[in-house]
């Protein structure tokens, strides 16, 4: 099956290291595996201007100008070829054609989609829906913060409840638009400013496995 497409998500690669390079402009050495296949480097989750592949294991990366002189946080090397022994990253994005979507692209999209649902918003399906995004703006009692952690997993519970039972219905979908399983691989709530975040892990029947971060 096919949908239209809303998000996008890239395969990560493996990374053993990473040090600073001895060349101007500020640079990275990435140290991993299967860098032949990369179409983008973040840096503390800015896209790197300009990289070259030296080798399968080795990418030197030029530092966004915003975080030169910042502490290195995060480096990802990400590539668009799909493995089914790989993780994957996803992020949210309308492109200048309409393109379609199936496969692991698919589930993780319709999970998302549901997660954020709140219920009663769909009138034909009333019950349909995670209900994290009715979260945003809602005020708790005691601790804020484990009370918010506590509500986006049982958000997170109930989407994936959900949707297995509605695909229990289709013996006819790909096993990489299955869904096996979801859980919470990580969750913090930021009561100073208000930011909930969570790193999602979900699984399709197939094996394939995809992440997402979410920040609201």
């Amino acid at each position: 099956m096919i949908d239209i497409k809303i998000l996008v998500i890239k395969d990560l690669l493996t990374i053993s290291g990473a040090r600073y390079a001895s060349v101007t402009p500020r640079s990275l050495i990435i140290e991993g595996t299967d860098f032949t296949q990369a179409t983008e480097v973040l840096i503390n989750d800015l896209s790197s201007p300009e990289f070259m592949i030296v080798s399968e294991h080795q990418i030197i990366a030029q530092v966004p100008s915003p975080e030169v002189n910042k502490v290195l946080r995060k480096v990802a090397v990400l590539s668009e070829k799909p493995s089914p022994d790989r993780k994957s990253l996803l992020a949210f994005g309308i492109g200048p054609t309409m393109k379609g979507l199936q496969g692991l692209e698919r589930l993780v999209q319709l999970f998302v989609k549901l997660l954020l649902q709140t219920p009663g918003s769909d009138r034909f399906e009333p019950g349909l829906g995670g209900g994290l995004y009715a979260l945003i703006g809602k005020t708790f009692s005691g601790d804020t913060a484990k009370a918010i952690q506590a509500a986006a997993v049982s958000s997170l519970n109930r989407t994936r409840d959900q949707i297995i039972a509605i695909q229990a219905r289709n013996t006819r979908l790909p096993n990489d638009e299955k869904l096996l399983t979801a859980t919470v691989d990580a969750v913090g709530y930021n009561d100073a400013i208000t930011t909930l975040m969570m790193r999602i892990l979900v699984t399709a029947v197939s094996g394939r496995q995809a992440v997402a971060n979410l920040t609201f």
